[in-house]
């Protein structure tokens, strides 16, 4: 037996298997699932691809009107937030930190109308190939990440950054385009 095998993870990645049916619309090949997911209700409409690694604590919220889909070879740490009203797309090979939230809705604010009932502001999300997503990273509505794109710890990312760009910041910007290949 190699030291390296983590044999619990695996043995929950073949038990969410088992009742991928009631969570998930579809369950890659060899998951690896830390530990609980919190999923705001049964059969929400989440693909995810082979070899997809989720940490502990999971709290994973999906309208019936719309879908999630994520990649191959994709992470999500312990603690993050998935919130999605309209669609998120994640490509291949991303990486995201603990306490990542992603949400696709938020509140409307205009400051001559009280706070309460001035409804959503609602727009898909995508994160293309071969991203980061540092630790604490807010992802909005509309959020557009291309491919190669790392995006720094404890940003607050809305709008469309281009391929291979480091960006940070609240609000995100790009603070240099990445060199050489895809990160």
């Amino acid at each position: 037996m190699h030291a390296l095998v983590d044999w619990k993870a695996i043995l929950r990645g073949w038990l969410h298997r088992l009742f991928a049916p009631v969570w998930f619309r579809k369950l890659g090949k060899r998951p690896r699932i830390a530990g609980r997911q919190i999923l705001y209700r049964p059969f929400m409409d989440i693909a995810l691809g082979e070899d997809a690694m989720l940490g502990r604590n999971i709290f994973w919220q999906v309208a019936r009107s719309a879908s999630v889909t994520i990649g191959d070879r994709f992470s999500l740490n312990s603690g993050g937030f998935v919130v999605v009203s309209e669609g998120l797309t994640v490509g291949d090979n991303v990486a995201i930190g603990e306490l990542v939230s992603i949400r696709d809705s938020e509140h409307k604010f205009d400051p001559d109308h009280g706070v309460r009932g001035q409804g959503f502001t609602q727009a898909a999300i995508i994160i293309e190939d071969n991203c980061w997503i540092g630790r604490g990273t807010y992802i909005g509505p509309g959020s557009h990440i291309r491919r190669g794109s790392i995006v720094a710890a404890h940003s607050v990312v809305r709008g469309d950054f281009p391929e291979g760009s480091l960006i940070a910041g609240a609000p995100a910007v790009v603070k240099k385009p990445l060199t050489g290949k895809s990160a």
